[in-house]
């Protein structure tokens, strides 16, 4: 389906489905965020991020960090 508005992607995204019986819920946000925030190399340091062997700069997992 193509993705023509805002409320088809919630639509889509809140008909996701698991077997296994996963709610997910899809809001949206019309909040506006300020641009151009730098973090500093030491703070994405401290985040627990598993990347993807595929693509890993976009498919990766931030997990918490147990401590």
């Amino acid at each position: 389906m193509p993705l023509t508005s805002l409320l088809v992607i919630l639509s889509l995204i809140r008909a996701t489905t698991t077997t296994t019986g996963m709610v997910v819920k899809a809001v949206l946000d019309e909040k506006q965020y300020q641009t151009g925030i730098k973090i500093a190399d030491e703070q994405t340091k401290e985040w627990n991020i598993e990347k993807n062997e595929f693509q890993g700069k976009w498919n990766y997992i931030i997990k918490p960090n147990l401590k």
